[in-house]
């Protein structure tokens, strides 16, 4: 219904109206309010969820053994080149170079003019050769090398070694007159000296697991005996044990940002009162920080972890790896003892079981919490859908009314008018 305002009654009805509707619209503007809490409160939980299952699969990986069973290795040359991984042994060996790995090659017995020579079925050099080595099926690979007089094709072995062949299986080759053997395939060798010496091969370079965990590998003859030693690697283990600090830092960083208490009471967090985020923090802080009955260190403040008064924590980088050196197996112990005989389990073990509390999907109280503002998410959206209808309705009947005054009063004016009109006619 379209109408000018005050056309009857002089008022501003559109402003009225507004003003009315304003008044109106205060319990959807505080259901919209809380509606948006709840949305920034579920978003921070599913975010520090995801953080706190990041920390379990961290804390998850570095508690198997091989964790704690790391190597770096040591080589007297710059020849020999050692890959530590881990292992239960260290320690360190010596050994000679003998000789080095290599594969069987031929050589053509035709030189070839140019690479645009037509050699055959595979076409020009440059195209056979293309061909061979883009073929899967061939154990061998070619190359064209310049003599000077033209082109001659080498082939070689895929693979290395004193049982390397080359396979002549196709007919790509045949207009090159034949090949010549230029090296026999052989196998590389070391020998450890002594009393009785004895010797190992391998068809490549490398020696893997030469000691459990520790890979060699070999660059250069050598006559001068090469040593080449293992020992734990106490340095990557306190970067590990340090991440995981870390993240727990910026956990609770984000915990303690979510969850901040306005004294005043005006303006609170999302999460300022959700107690799950509370207790999920406190059962990692105890995962860290209890002791470990199971460990003659008794406790990780004394191994370089410990807790600190605004609840973050503090990694002692040197007292840690003076305890790695000093009594490994204590150190160890503290870290990766599981829950037996009542005993308290060691620090990884319960970090992955109060991050579990914390974040498993549908039960964590992570997750749970997160249920729940999804929940009142779900009823604020209902009942502002609901708000928004009657509102629709209350503007509708509001205009109706005051568009209803406006043709009352003007019809009373026009009344008015005709009743003094006869009045005066009357009095005439």
């Amino acid at each position: 219904m379209s109408f000018i305002d005050g056309l009857s009654t002089g008022l501003d009805t559109t402003a009225i109206i507004d003003a009315l509707l304003a008044v109106e619209r205060i319990p959807a503007d505080r259901l919209l309010a809380r509606r948006a809490r709840s949305q920034e409160a579920s978003s921070q939980l599913a975010s520090i969820r995801t953080s706190v299952t990041n920390l379990r699969n961290a804390a998850a990986d570095l508690r198997l053994s091989s964790g704690w069973q790391r190597l770096s290795g040591t080589s007297s040359s710059e020849s020999v080149a050692v890959n530590a991984t881990s292992g239960g042994f260290t320690g360190a060996i010596t050994f000679r170079v003998d000789a080095l790995a290599s594969s069987h090659v031929q050589y053509a017995n035709t030189v070839v003019e140019s690479l645009d020579t037509n050699i055959g079925e595979g076409g020009t050099l440059a195209q056979t050769v293309a061909t061979i080595n883009g073929n899967a099926d061939l154990n061998f690979v070619a190359v064209a090398i310049q003599t000077g007089d033209g082109y001659r094709v080498q082939i070689a072995a895929k693979d290395g070694g004193a049982d390397s062949q080359i396979e002549l299986n196709t007919t790509l080759l045949d207009g090159l007159g034949g090949f010549t053997t230029l090296t026999e395939g052989s196998d590389a060798r070391i020998t450890f000296d002594g009393l009785n010496p004895y010797s190992i091969t391998s068809s490549t370079n490398s020696f893997a697991d030469i000691m459990p965990g520790v890979n060699v590998t070999v660059s250069e003859v050598s006559t001068t005996p090469i040593t080449v030693g293992v020992e734990r690697d106490f340095e990557q283990i306190a970067d590990s044990i340090g991440a995981l600090v870390d993240q727990f830092n910026e956990i609770k960083s984000t915990m303690a940002a979510a969850t901040r208490v306005d004294p005043s009471l005006t303006t609170q967090a999302p999460l300022a009162f959700n107690t799950n985020v509370r207790r999920s923090e406190q059962g990692l802080v105890r995962a860290f920080v209890d002791p470990v009955a199971a460990s003659a260190l008794s406790a990780p403040s004394l191994v370089g972890v410990s807790l600190q008064r605004d609840g973050t924590l503090v990694f002692d980088r040197d007292k840690f790896i003076d305890n790695a050196t000093n009594d490994l197996d204590g150190l160890t112990r503290m870290f990766t003892a599981p829950a037996e005989d009542g005993a308290e389990a060691g620090v990884l073990d319960r970090l992955v079981a109060a991050a579990e509390q914390a974040s498993d999907y549908g039960t964590g109280l992570l997750s749970t919490a997160e249920d729940t503002e999804k929940a009142r998410i779900e009823a604020f959206s209902a009942q502002i859908d609901a708000f928004e209808g009657r509102f629709e309705r209350k503007e509708i009947s509001l205009r109706k009314l005051y568009a209803n005054l406006e043709v009352a009063i003007g019809n009373l004016n026009s009344q008015s008018n005709w009743l003094a009109g006869q009045l005066g006619s009357l009095s005439n």
